[in-house]
């Protein structure tokens, strides 16, 4: 009898975790633990100054140093995450709509919205500027670079109505200097498990360690991890009260994750996250 009992138990107990809540909860905590990063608890924060209360971009300078940006002034911010600070500025242009900054070598090269890319090198008064427009696309928000392929990544925030349901990310060719159509990312790839798919992009990054693409969407609260090909990784729902305004995202060379967000009223932060094995 009392085997019997623990067997019909040990039924209950499956049962309940098939249920739809219970599956939902676990897809969730198998696809966190598929990822490197436990993005519920980050390893540190910083908080930013005053005028970096609306980050909207960011990108790995080098030593202890991210490249930021605010999405209004033309100036380049290199915080040092060691010592809590911004390390240096850099005006290069007038008041704009900024949204992603990315450091190649010695270049920087910082997004506006319409498409057009400022860069320069630190040490050099020379400007140059790329344009990366697109009838195509109203808004981009997020730029990277995947060394491999030489080439930026630009993600388009919106697109034309008729063409929205479906997320591009664009790339340029620095050798070529062309612009092309590099990834789409089509609606199923982007609805969570109650059928929400609003993910309007932010930021976006590329892993150094196996050139995953990681494409953060502030509009929705998600972070979509694409593997080589195109292939759906992973899908994160980001917890708000951690996450408020996520606009920035960034790799160290070796796989720390930095993730920026607005402060909405109060002050911008850096999230950094430690790979689980470290």
């Amino acid at each position: 009898m009392k085997n019997l009992s623990l067997y019909l138990l040990a039924c209950i107990g499956l049962l309940a975790s098939c249920s739809p809540k219970n599956k939902k909860e676990n897809d969730q905590a198998s696809t966190q633990a598929a990822l490197p990063y436990d993005l519920s608890q980050p390893t540190e924060k910083y908080k930013m100054p005053h005028h970096l209360e609306e980050i909207s971009g960011l990108s790995y300078y080098k030593g202890k140093q991210l490249a930021c940006i605010n999405d209004e002034k033309g100036v380049v911010y290199f915080y040092d995450y060691q010592q809590k600070n911004v390390a240096n500025e850099v005006k290069f242009g007038k008041t704009g709509d900024y949204e992603g900054v990315e450091v190649v070598g010695d270049e920087i090269f910082v997004l506006q919205s319409n498409g057009i890319i400022n860069t320069f090198k630190i040490e050099e008064p020379y400007e140059r500027k790329i344009d990366c427009s697109s009838p195509d696309v109203k808004e981009y928000e997020g730029l990277s670079y995947d060394p491999q392929r030489q080439m930026l990544l630009l993600a388009a925030k919106q697109r034309i109505k008729d063409r929205d349901d479906v997320k591009m990310i664009y790339g340029y060719s620095l050798p070529n200097k062309s612009l092309f159509k590099y990834m789409g990312i089509p609606e199923s790839q982007v609805a969570d498990e109650s059928g929400n798919k609003v993910f309007m992009p932010s930021g976006i990054a590329v892993n150094p360690e196996n050139r995953d693409v990681y494409i953060l969407a502030a509009q929705g609260h998600k972070l979509l991890v694409v593997a080589k090909g195109g292939i759906k990784k992973a899908l994160i729902k980001l917890d708000p009260s951690i996450f408020k305004q996520p606009e920035g995202i960034c790799f160290a060379p070796d796989g720390t994750l930095f993730i920026a967000s607005e402060g909405d009223g109060k002050a911008g932060y850096i999230l950094r996250f430690q790979k689980k094995s470290e």
